[in-house]
């Protein structure tokens, strides 16, 4: 049995609740436990993480790669809270390469890069996430090299992410030789024993009642198709809300088959097709989506659709508004933004999105959950 290496990482969850008569919601935040499990497949994975959290000196530049659903994030947003939390007096940040280069883009609008210097070339831990967002943006290249350059200086920590190794982006010259200085890993995909160890982690399995020969039927499957840890867990959640929907007992070897073909054939995705599971999810009217209302939901729901819409579909901005009733540009950017905070601060909406996003990339058309948010 191979060994199964577990890193103990935390992940900050927002809680929810009502009080009073009023029945007003509070919101608090906690932290909960969110391993990553490694065996022999990561175990330089392991090797780099553990190299972060130690106070070694002359750190080398770190680049986690490998396609949508393996873990990034997982181990950028883990390996952040650990530092921090190891080094209280130190300052870090995780953000992706949009966000960054927004952020430069505002400080160069509103004539204020000092202010971007001063927050970015004085941090302890930079971590950059989906950095091939950056191979059209040859301006922001440029400061990236700067920052790079100057933590590197301070003795800084680096972590970039991304979805190819870095041959395969065409940035510009400077950058690529800066990233060739540092230490590339690709994430490789867990093997049996290892998947059935992740899908039996509570925050997956608590009082999902299912028997060891549905699970291990699960697993092989999984394996058999290469799904990515993020769309495995997808569809074991989907498994569970159909035993729920046809109120059986557990979830028995034949159902597990069954979701497997549903699953089988991959299809384009649209941008109907995105709007049309979320207004189903979130329990809105399509065209209440299509309108100019400015209800607050309405807003966040299509929000998320901008978003999923520029990563899943070879959307441009124009072919996004003109679906939304002729939305100009800005509106589109602005609601990919404000996304990108739900999910980077919501534990509930990051949940929500990541469903719709297997949901979508595996084909159905909406069959799932409703939104219990």
């Amino acid at each position: 049995m191979a060994a199964i290496i577990p890193i103990p990482f935390q992940e900050k969850v927002t809680i929810r609740t009502r009080t009073g008569m009023s029945g007003e919601i509070v919101t608090a935040e906690e932290l909960r436990p969110h391993p990553f499990l490694a065996d022999r497949e990561n175990h330089v994975i392991c090797s780099a993480v553990y190299d972060i959290l130690q106070d070694t000196p002359n750190p080398f530049l770190m680049y986690f790669f490998a396609p949508v659903g393996f873990g990034k994030t997982h181990l950028a947003e883990g390996l952040l809270l650990s530092w921090l939390m190891r080094h209280p007096g130190k300052s870090g940040k995780c953000l992706s390469a949009h966000q960054f280069a927004r952020e430069w883009a505002n400080a160069q609008r509103l004539k204020k890069p000092q202010e971007f210097f001063g927050e970015y070339h004085s941090l302890d831990f930079f971590i950059l996430e989906d950095i091939q967002e950056l191979t059209t943006h040859a301006a922001t290249q440029k400061q990236l090299v700067q920052t790079l350059d100057l933590l590197t200086k301070r003795g800084s920590r680096i972590l970039l992410t991304g979805n190819q190794p870095i041959s395969a982006m065409p940035f510009e010259a400077q950058l690529t030789s800066r990233l060739h200085q540092g230490v590339a890993i690709r994430i490789q995909l867990p093997g049996i024993e290892t998947r059935s160890a992740i899908l039996r982690l509570p925050e997956h399995s608590k009082n999902v009642p299912i028997s060891d020969m549905a699970l291990g039927e699960f697993v092989e499957l999984a394996e058999k198709e290469e799904l990515s840890v993020g769309e495995m867990i997808q569809r074991f959640q989907k498994m569970e809300w159909i035993r729920k929907t046809n109120r059986e007992m557990e979830i028995l070897p034949e159902k597990v088959s069954e979701v497997f073909a549903e699953n089988g054939v991959p299809r384009e995705i649209t941008i109907p097709q995105i709007a049309k599971l979320a207004a189903k999810f979130y329990r809105v009217k399509l065209s209440d989506l299509r309108s100019k209302s400015r209800k607050t939901t309405l807003v966040t729901v299509r929000s998320i659709i901008y978003y999923m819409a520029r990563r899943l579909t070879a959307a441009t901005l124009d072919e996004i508004g003109l679906y939304f009733n002729g939305r100009d540009h800005s509106t589109i950017l602005h609601g990919c933004t404000q996304a990108e905070i739900l999910i980077q601060n919501d534990e509930e909406v990051r949940r929500c999105v990541q469903y719709l996003y297997s949901e979508l990339r595996m084909g159905e058309s909406g069959s799932g959950p409703q939104n219990q948010v």
